[in-house]
């Protein structure tokens, strides 16, 4: 007889991948309990969860998913059977910022690390996952290109300027020597 508890459990996890398009798995390994509620902490702020899972039940639920979707028969294919203590995180809309609190974080706590990920509907592996969570966010690339724009042009001033400036300088300096002759 199937246990009603974990058939809840399955149904829950399996409403949470199909509702949201960008998610992780990580390893969790032997990570402590203050540790885990620090991260949580850390990604509720940028509107992402955490929630330890069952390697078993999560397959049963990407099985159930996987009859209508070819992105969940890609990932049971690629990562299945899954191996370890393993935590599935929710990503918010703003996905890069959880994505780099997470990586952030696994960088302080050896013992967190990424699985997979499933982002903007593409599966990327453990590496991917890295290189993407080591990305500047949006955010950052928008300044930086704003700030090379900015910078010929007042570079552009600074040079149209210069030959004013040092005739400038060099009339005060005479004038302040010929004032004190």
């Amino acid at each position: 007889m199937v246990n009603d508890n974990k058939k809840n459990q399955v149904d829950s996890i399996l409403q949470q991948v199909e509702n949201n398009p960008n998610i992780l798995l990580v390893k969790i390994g032997k990570t402590t309990h203050q540790s885990l509620e620090s991260l949580r902490r850390e990604l509720r702020k940028s509107n992402s969860k955490i929630k330890v899972i069952k390697n078993t039940l999560f397959e049963k639920s990407v099985n159930k998913i996987a009859i209508k979707n070819k992105i969940f028969r890609d990932l049971k294919e690629q990562f299945f059977p899954l191996k370890e203590t393993t935590a599935l995180v929710i990503l918010g809309e703003n996905w890069s910022e959880g994505l780099k609190t997470l990586y952030l974080f696994s960088k302080k706590d050896s013992t967190i690390s990424f699985k997979f990920g499933l982002l903007d509907k593409s599966l990327y592996d453990t590496a991917k996952t890295l290189q993407i969570a080591q990305l500047p966010s949006k955010e950052e690339l928008l300044g930086k290109i704003i700030g090379s724009m900015k910078s010929p042009m007042s570079k552009f001033v600074y040079a149209l300027k210069y030959n004013t400036n040092k005739f400038v300088y060099i009339l005060n300096a005479l004038s302040k020597k010929g004032v004190s002759n």
